[in-house]
């Protein structure tokens, strides 16, 4: 009888850490997948949305790379809301205050992993250092946290 009990006890145990862990399981948001065009002045901007009600451990990452353009090279950042209305506004000074979470200047391709605290974010590419022209870039971007 005690052995009874005690196999009961630990099915419970294991039955409610496993239900506990299956509930907390991480769950994969696509930001951005595909082609895309990046225009001379205009940036391409994704938004994410990190709601603290919700998501727990939340962390962006993927991978850019320019497929068409002249130099096929571009900048990508990721910045919280203030940053990117800094990065985004027409003040110069307020411009150079803005801190992106992640930065690759000029660049052909690369990898973004980036941890975000709860909060709205943006993930730019841009081709600001260009009058004119078109870039093409492929991306995969995802969004992986633990629901709450």
């Amino acid at each position: 009888m005690k052995k009874f009990a005690l196999l009961v006890v630990a099915t419970t145990v294991l039955a409610t850490a496993s239900i506990t862990l299956l509930g907390q399981s991480g769950t994969t948001d696509k930001v951005a997948s595909g082609t895309y065009i990046v225009y001379a002045r205009s940036p391409q901007a994704f938004r994410i949305v990190v709601d603290a009600k919700t998501m727990a451990n939340a962390n962006l990452s993927g991978k850019f790379t320019t497929t068409a353009g002249t130099p096929m090279n571009l900048d990508v950042f990721v910045f919280g809301e203030q940053d990117y209305w800094k990065f985004r506004g027409e003040d110069e000074a307020a411009k150079a205050s803005a801190k992106p979470l992640y930065s690759s200047l000029k660049k052909t391709e690369g990898d973004i992993n980036v941890k975000l605290e709860p909060g709205i974010y943006y993930v730019i590419f841009s081709n600001l250092y260009q009058y004119e022209g078109t870039k093409t870039i492929n991306t995969d971007l995802k969004l992986t946290f633990d629901k709450k």
